[in-house]
Order: structure tokens, then C-alpha cells, then sequence
């Protein structure tokens, strides 16, 4: 047993520094700002389908780098969008020029095939896409198309009377429109496709079809396009249909393979064939071609990272694309005959609106050294603007920043800007205005002060969920990963190799025993994520041997269509490898309202004790996840938490690594064996920010309190401190709140020191938490939550009639759910699954007895 120290000596004299820094932050955080900024709102609620996969792979990203190349029609030149506007660059040059300049993300540039005009997408931060159109001659842009739709996968027909685009217009599904343009202006609208109900759910894809990414033939009177019509998995298939009203009626399929998103087809100039970009079930898409009517494709590109958007030069004889393979993105152009590939160039940037240049440095305010940390910058155009090195990301509660380490340089329009540091839980945040001066260089250090130091007190941070690569535009390296997380201040990263559909990313990684990367200070370790979609994703940490497959199962139209094995199977490989396991992400709402899906095997798991803990915080309702996890307990289950946020760290928009996190106690060292221990034996807390320190009789989180059969007066000590307001701070017990600790007057600590008196034996918890987003927690709200600590009174033990019923009730549903369940291949692996859940039952069963009078 370890009793920690406080989290923070109040009248230490660093603290009260932090005091007046924190102060400072405060009063420049309630400056007017805008939106997005300690707010939560769904991105782009006019899309009915994808969510943030959609987001991320097809949705245009507000990248640092060139991204969505088009040509110029006498193929000297090349539009892309970069910073949030489009630019173009002459080809054997290496200055880009600026076209466009707004408070909208500008991308997806379209270029006319008489050189006048770029149709362009204009990205309302996070709420909606509108079509743009710029007249190259004069520089002025107008809008075709009003709304809060998504437009999107503006294309030009080959006479330059017409574009094909994609819209969630009318009904919020994705179809394909034709829009004449005559003068810049755009004309009534053609149809061209409906969303047909595939008749039940599709895994990430819901009930309706979606048709995008429209290419048109050289005469004009044919689209090939993307569709998952009639199809189970992805994004669909490679259709071609006439350019006519409702052409999709009379549409072929020309290729069928599972897409997401990335393929964006180009019909060649001669109208042969076309090129795309495809994974084709491995890692990393790559570029082919593909007769028009159909065929084998031809593979162009070879290479262990992303080929994006390739578009034919106007002769057919080149092919310009996206390429990640050195992290962030960049254009390259191949010989279609030949091979040849160059790298454009770009060396200087030519701004349409005045620019400056601003240089920060983040420093520990202790040590005065520099200090990796995460970056939120607002530029007078309500923008963010991103150093050359840095991937421009939004996270999780629709905030643009990036992360530096320790010093970084980046352009923006000259005017007001607001820039912020922050580092973890464990630091107050560092924010400044500052005025960009055209053409001069801006100066900032921001100091950031420490607030507590929890690895002093033999308690260290990690995310248990962490994806480096899943189809992201970022190609992640451990390298990167390693400075995120030091960004972030997290000490742990545990790594989780994962299908995404038909790949696996990142298997190569997996060693059984820490990556090479780790250090003395910082430990990384690539685990995996169990996914199948049925039972619920669990994690395996601390595999040992080899990765475990299938990797997931219950994918409809596959090979591994049937529901076994199951999560216990599985659950008892990992822990022959030394291994441990628990379920992931698990609830939005109460699980009886949603078929049990999120963590539906949780409770069979639980009986038969092959579930070492449960994932309390990661890409869930925390709320809804503790209620169940209360009930668990109350069953007597020794079940810790640990948090995870699901941070997929090449998506653009995703939770950022660490928002959700573990703390473990260690003691003196930090050691990987040490923190699956910590785990195992329930020495944790799970949080987004709120520092918690717990103890009854000296005891701590996972540990036991023996009491005489009458139980008798404990001491409970409560402390909680955070770097942002939280609304209660309360101790648990059996999942009822039995004491509330005052809040300071700023809501961001409280502490108590008290005698409650136990009379029954039960589980104790200290949970904080507020209702509503606070800047610059990356989550709906601020919450923490320890793991219990246990009292016994007399050797009873710990029961509930109640939710012994409740989880009776739960295997029943999902008993009769796998038993009509269509994908089994055999009698045998159902009576095996199915045998399973019973055994699970009986433990119910005897808990419930057990909880009885």
C-alpha cells in the first residue's frame, strides 16, 4: 500500500504562479471568439450517412499541404488547395500563387476546360460544403449553390458547359447532380441518382445508398461514379451510367472491390479507361487503372504509404497525385509510359492578401526549457494556420490545432490572433494575443506553468486506445507518435493494431515487448484491437507471442461472416500469452434501448472472468458506460477502468491522443510490466482532466478494506484539481452518491477529509465530472472516475438483486439474438458460442441467490 502526496501543495509558490497564469488564460478565453471553441457540435449535420470515417476520407481536409490536385486544361500548370485556399503552380517552377483568401476551408478545385474558370468547395467550418466558382481574370468568387448542405466532387464536362457534383441536397444522402454553368452562373439542376434502401443497417454505412465521386466521359455522355447500391461492406463499387435524368437506373457495374472513399476515379482523355487509387485489401492505397467497361485492373504505384487523387493530364500522358510517403502530403506527377516520377516543388508561396510571420516558443515555466505541447491558433480571418511541418488537425470537439515541439513558425494574415499552448492535465494552459504585422515577424513565448506533478507521486498517464495508421492523409511513424504523446504530456502509449474492414494496419510493428522507440521517460508498446462488430471491440494489451486473428468477426458477405469465435475465445488466447483484455468504447445510451450494441459480450466476459477491465472513457458516453460498469460491481466483479480516447492520430479530425487516459500507480519506476499490473490489480483512475486522490484508511484504488461483520467508522480523503471548472465532485458508493466534496470557488479543485460511518459491505468511487464542453477538454465533458475501492464487512460480499436481474435479462436477449443470428457456418460453432452465454447465465444465477434474503 502507497499513499500518494497531495496533488498540489496549495501554498507552494509555483502554484500560486499558476494561479495568476491560469488567470491570465481565463480572461483571454472569455474574450468574444469563435465558434468552435468549448463547444461540441455534430460536424456537418447535413449528412444523414458516414460520420467520421466519411469526415476523414472523403470529406476535403484543411491541410498544411497540397491536397486535390486539378490541371490546367493546357496542362502547364496545377490547382490544389493548401492552408485553406486554392493555389496554383506552373510546372517547372517552384512558386505557388494564392487564388483564393476567405473564412471558409477552400479545396477540391475544379478547373474549366476553357482556362476562365475553378469551381471550388468552400468548407463552413464543420457545418457545411458550398460550391464556389473563381474567375480566374478578374480573381472574384461567387456562389453556386446556398444552404446548409455538403456539396462536394465538382467536376467539369469536356465542352465546359456542365459540372457533375455530389450533394446531400433535399433528403441529406449523397447523390450526383448535373449543374449547367453559362457564364459563371449556374443553371437548373439534373438528378441523377436516388438513395435506395438496401433494406436493413450496413456496418458504417446505414439503410441508404450513396453515390459519389463522379468522373465524366470525354464526350460527355457517360459518369462513372461510386456506389455501395446492393452492396454490404464500404463505400461500393465502380458503376458507370448515362448522364441523363435518373441515369442510375441504367448503370453497370464495371468493377467491384471494398472501397472507403479513397478511390476517386479520373476517365482518361482517349475515354479507354480510367485511374484510381486502391487498397485492394492491403495497407496503403496505390494507384491503377482500369478499363472503362470493366476488366482486371493494372497496378501503377508501388510503395508502404498513400497514393490520393490522381487526375490525367489533359494529353494523357501524366498522371498528378497525392503522395504521404514522408508523413505529411505532397504532389507528384508519373509518367503514365515511362515511370518517371517528380516531386512538385514548392518553394515560395506568393499570398493574395497581406501575410506576417509569427515564431512561438512554449517553455516549462519551471525549468525554462522548451517544452512540446499542443497549439490552438485563431488568425483574424477566424482560421488556423499551421506551420510547413505540422499536420493541421480538428479534434474531437471541432477545434483546429496542431502539435509543436517546443518552437514552430508559421504564416498568417496580418491582424489579431489568438494562440494557446496546452500540455496534458497536468499543466495550466498558456494563452496571448498577438498582432501579425504584414510582412514583419511576431515574436511569443508562452510559459507553461505546472499544476501538479503525478509521476512524482508514483502515478504516470497513458491512452490505452491509440491507432498510428488507419487510411489517414498522415503516413505516422512511431517516431511521431512518440512526439504527439510528449506533446501531450503521456508518459504510456499503448497502441492498438486493428482491421479497418478487408486490412490490417500496422501489423509489422507488433514485437511482442516494447517498441525500440520507448525511452527511460516515455514507453510505447503496439497491442491490438479485437473488432468485431456483434460482441463489441475489445483491446489486448501486453500480447506476447503473435497478433491474434481473425481480428474481428460477423462481417456480412465475407469469409468471416459467423460469430465465432467469440470474445471469450479470444479474451482466453491473449491471456495465455500473458496478456490482458477489456472492452472498448462501449455504451452511447442505456443498452437495453440499443440491442445491447456498443460492448454487448461485456457481461458473458465478465461471469466467466476473461474481461480484466473495462475501457470507462474513450469514444462513448462516459455516463452511460459507468452506469453499467456500477451495475457490474454491484454483482460483486472486480472490474478497474482505464481510459482510452480512440485517437485514430492519422485522421485529421479525430480525438486527439491522450484526451481520454489512464492513470496508474507504479511507485518509484516506470515500467511497462509494472503498468499492466497496475491494471490488473485495479491501481487506476480514468479521466479527460480532473486529477483525482483517493483513500479510505489509507487504502487506494484497488485495493481492500476488511471490516467486522457490523462494519465500524472509516476515514474517506478526497482531492480532485483540474485544469478546467467542473460542476461535482462526489464519492460513490454501490453507485450512489454518499458524500459531495465542495468546490473551490473557481470549480477546479476540492477536497475532503471526513469520518462516514460503513455498515454493509460495497465499492467506493470518487467521480468529477461538469455537463457541457469546457475548452479545452476534447470531449463532451469533463469527467473522472476512480477505480473502487473495496469494503468488506464480516466476509460478505458484494451483491445486487436488482442488476443480477438486469444482466439475467441482458444474456437472455443476446442468447436469442446469436441463435437466429444467418452467418454461422456450422451447428457446432453456435451450440459452442450459445453454451458460452449459459455458462455465463448460471454465474448470474448463483450472484442473484447469493443477493437474496
Amino acid at each position: 500500500m502507497a499513499v500518494r502526496g497531495a496533488l498540489v501543495n496549495w501554498e507552494n509558490s509555483m502554484y500560486k504562479m499558476a494561479l495568476n497564469c491560469v488567470a491570465t488564460w481565463m480572461v483571454l478565453w472569455m474574450l468574444p471568439i469563435p465558434r468552435g471553441f468549448g463547444q461540441v457540435s455534430p460536424a456537418f449535420p447535413a449528412a444523414k450517412t458516414g460520420g467520421n470515417y466519411m469526415h476523414n476520407y472523403y470529406l476535403p481536409p484543411p491541410s498544411t499541404t497540397p491536397w486535390y490536385p486539378a490541371w490546367s486544361p493546357n496542362g502547364e500548370e496545377i490547382a490544389f488547395s493548401m492552408q485553406g485556399s486554392i493555389w496554383k503552380i506552373r510546372l517547372g517552377t517552384t512558386t505557388a500563387c494564392e487564388l483564393t483568401a476567405a473564412a471558409t476551408y477552400d479545396s477540391s478545385p475544379a478547373w474549366s476546360p476553357d482556362g476562365r474558370w475553378i469551381v471550388y468547395t468552400a468548407e463552413d467550418d464543420s457545418r457545411d460544403i458550398s460550391l464556389r466558382i473563381l474567375n480566374l481574370s478578374t480573381g472574384a468568387t461567387s456562389a453556386l449553390t446556398s444552404g446548409t448542405d455538403i456539396n462536394v466532387d465538382p467536376v467539369w464536362s469536356a465542352d465546359g458547359e456542365r459540372i457533375a457534383y455530389v450533394s446531400t441536397r433535399d433528403d441529406g444522402w449523397f447523390n450526383i447532380f448535373v449543374m449547367p454553368i453559362t457564364d459563371g452562373k449556374a443553371g437548373e439542376l439534373t438528378r441523377l441518382t436516388t438513395a435506395d434502401d438496401y433494406g436493413k443497417d450496413r456496418l458504417y454505412f446505414g439503410r441508404k445508398d450513396l453515390h459519389i465521386e463522379p468522373t465524366w466521359s470525354p464526350d460527355g455522355k457517360e459518369i462513372i461514379f461510386l456506389s455501395n447500391h446492393g452492396i454490404p461492406l464500404g463505400s461500393g463499387a465502380l458503376w458507370r451510367m448515362p448522364a441523363e435524368p435518373l441515369g442510375m437506373a441504367k448503370a453497370t457495374m464495371i468493377r467491384r472491390e471494398e472501397t472507403l472513399y479513397r478511390t476517386r476515379p479520373d476517365w482518361s482523355p482517349d475515354g479507354t479507361r480510367i485511374i484510381y487509387s486502391s487498397h485492394q485489401g492491403g495497407q496503403y492505397d496505390n494507384l491503377f487503372v482500369l478499363p472503362v467497361s470493366g476488366g482486371e485492373p493494372y497496378k501503377m504505384t508501388f510503395g508502404d504509404w498513400d497514393h490520393f487523387c490522381p487526375r490525367w493530364s489533359p494529353d494523357g500522358r501524366r498522371i498528378v497525385y497525392v503522395s504521404n510517403q514522408h508523413g505529411l502530403t505532397e504532389l507528384r506527377i508519373l509518367e503514365a509510359f515511362g515511370g518517371a516520377e517528380t516531386k512538385v516543388e514548392i518553394a515560395e508561396k506568393r499570398y493574395r492578401r497581406p501575410m506576417g510571420r509569427l515564431e512561438v516558443r512554449v517553455n516549462d515555466a519551471e525549468t525554462h526549457r522548451t517544452t512540446a505541447a499542443r497549439i490552438y491558433v485563431r488568425a483574424s480571418d477566424g482560421k488556423t494556420y499551421t506551420p510547413n511541418d505540422a499536420y493541421h488537425r480538428v479534434g474531437r470537439a471541432g477545434e483546429h490545432l496542431f502539435h509543436t515541439s517546443g518552437t514552430s513558425t508559421l504564416r498568417a494574415p496580418a491582424g489579431p490572433m489568438r494562440i494557446e499552448a496546452v500540455k496534458g492535465f497536468e499543466y495550466w494552459p498558456a494563452a496571448s494575443e498577438v498582432t501579425i504585422r504584414a510582412n514583419e515577424v511576431t515574436r511569443l513565448t508562452l510559459n507553461l506553468a505546472r499544476m501538479s506533478h503525478m509521476a512524482a507521486q508514483g502515478w504516470y498517464s497513458g491512452s490505452m486506445h491509440v491507432h498510428m495508421n488507419y487510411g489517414g492523409t498522415l503516413h505516422n511513424t512511431p517516431e511521431n507518435l512518440m512526439k504527439m504523446a510528449a506533446a501531450e504530456d503521456m508518459p504510456v502509449i499503448g497502441e492498438l493494431i486493428a482491421n479497418k474492414d478487408n486490412r490490417i494496419l500496422d501489423y509489422q510493428f507488433f514485437r511482442g515487448e516494447l517498441d525500440p522507440h520507448s525511452t527511460k521517460d516515455r514507453l510505447l508498446y503496439f497491442n491490438e484491437e479485437y473488432r468485431p462488430p456483434w460482441y463489441g471491440h475489445i483491446s489486448l494489451l501486453n500480447l506476447t507471442a503473435h497478433l491474434i486473428s481473425p481480428f474481428t468477426t460477423g462481417y456480412e458477405g465475407t469469409a468471416i461472416e459467423s460469430l465465432y469465435p467469440s470474445n471469450t475465445d479470444i479474451l482466453r488466447l491473449a491471456h495465455a500469452q500473458g496478456a490482458i483484455g477489456g472492452y472498448v468504447h462501449p455504451y452511447q445510451k442505456e443498452p437495453s434501448e440499443a440491442e445491447y450494441a456498443g460492448a454487448r459480450g461485456l457481461p458473458v466476459d465478465v461471469a466467466l472472468g476473461t474481461v480484466d477491465y473495462l475501457e470507462l472513457m474513450s469514444g462513448s458516453d462516459h455516463i452511460a458506460t459507468s452506469r453499467v460498469w456500477h451495475r457490474i460491481l454491484n454483482c460483486g466483479f472486480k472490474i478497474p477502468v482505464v481510459g482510452g480516447e480512440d485517437s485514430i492520430s492519422n485522421l485529421y479530425r479525430t480525438a486527439l491522443v491522450g484526451v481520454n487516459r489512464t492513470y496508474a500507480y507504479l511507485g518509484a519506476r516506470l515500467d511497462w510490466q509494472g503498468w499492466i499490473e497496475a491494471i490488473r490489480k485495479g491501481r487506476t483512475f480514468a479521466t479527460n482532466g480532473p486529477l483525482l486522490e483517493f483513500n479510505i484508511d489509507g487504502k487506494e484504488e484497488g485495493e481492500e478494506i476488511h471490516l467486522p461483520a457490523q462494519g465500524k467508522r472509516v476515514s474517506v480523503r478526497a482531492r480532485m484539481i483540474s485544469i478546467v471548472p467542473v460542476e461535482k465532485a462526489e464519492i460513490l458508493n454501490n453507485g450512489k452518491v454518499v458524500e459531495a466534496l465542495p468546490l473551490r470557488d473557481d470549480a477546479k479543485s476540492a477536497e475532503l477529509t471526513k469520518e462516514i460511518d460503513v455498515r454493509k459491505s460495497g465499492w467506493y468511487t470518487l467521480r468529477v465530472y461538469g455537463t457541457h464542453a469546457v475548452h479545452p477538454v476534447d470531449d463532451p465533458y469533463p469527467f473522472a472516475e476512480s477505480s473502487p475501492i473495496y469494503v468488506h464487512c464480516g466476509g460478505r460480499p458484494i451483491r445486487s438483486e436488482e442488476d443480477a436481474r438486469y444482466f439475467l435479462t441482458w444474456i437472455d436477449a443476446i442468447s436469442r439474438m446469436a441463435a437466429e443470428d444467418r452467418g454461422w457456418r456450422s451447428e457446432g460453432e453456435k451450440a459452442h458460442v450459445l453454451s458460452q452465454f449459459q455458462e455465463a447465465r448460471k454465474v448470474f444465477e448463483q450472484r442473484l441467490r447469493e443477493a437474496q434474503p
